[in-house]
């Protein structure tokens, strides 16, 4: 088991695996908590690499689908990279003007590119390749696992939300009222974590080239 972990990398380890994971451990919980549906926990060597295997086909199904429905809303026509491309002087997070100007100037230079078109995407493209093929990629994978993570998770607790409550119809309990309330605010706040990372993210892809590439 541990030799197959160390050749996942991290973004399959947190963002499929642990997903997975947590899917299945708070479903149980739900189903012996709220349904009292007894499930056996103590497995064995055979059982446990059963569900590992479960767990992260359970986590690449949700990654796969949250993937989908996030470029129809959260990315569509680069929204998201648009909003992380706001420059502040008073944030030590958001990118500083001459941070900006100094890394689109440099490709729209090396691309020769128009500069009065929208260039967004190329210029996040082209530093976005050159530090994955240079670069250390150890802090912009961490954001995109944990941007991913959250992601699906949201989905997961939006659709346990939506699960509970129309069962809660044919069954009223103020134990799934509570857990819906739960679920929802959970779905909202993994979506937010997941929406700031994916900006840090964008963000540290740019600082990375400029400070690499640019300053040096």
């Amino acid at each position: 088991m541990s030799k197959i972990l160390d050749k996942l990398g991290i973004y399959d380890l947190v963002a499929v695996l642990l997903l997975g994971i947590s899917i299945s451990t708070f479903t149980i919980l739900v189903l012996q908590l709220i349904y009292k549906i007894q499930i056996d926990t103590n497995l064995q060597v055979n059982e446990t690499l059963l569900f590992f295997v479960l767990s992260y086909f359970l986590g690449l199904i949700f990654q796969e689908i949250s993937s989908f429905i996030q470029k129809k809303s959260t990315h569509k026509n680069n929204r998201l990279l648009k909003a992380a491309l706001k420059t502040s002087s008073n944030s030590h997070i958001y990118l500083t003007d001459i941070e900006k100007s100094g890394v689109y100037s440099y490709i729209i230079e090396k691309l020769n590119l128009n500069p009065d078109e929208d260039n967004d995407n190329v210029v996040y493209n082209y530093c976005k390749f050159y530090i994955l093929e240079n670069g250390d990629t150890t802090r912009i994978d961490k954001d995109q696992s944990i941007s991913s993570m959250g992601r699906s998770l949201s989905l997961y607790f939006a659709l346990l939300a939506f699960v509970v409550l129309i069962n809660s119809f044919f069954q009223p309990s103020t134990v799934k009222i509570i857990l819906v309330i739960i679920s929802v605010c959970f779905a909202i706040l993994l979506q937010y974590r997941c929406i700031r990372f994916a900006k840090l993210r964008y963000i540290n892809i740019f600082r990375t080239f400029y400070y690499k590439v640019i300053v040096k």
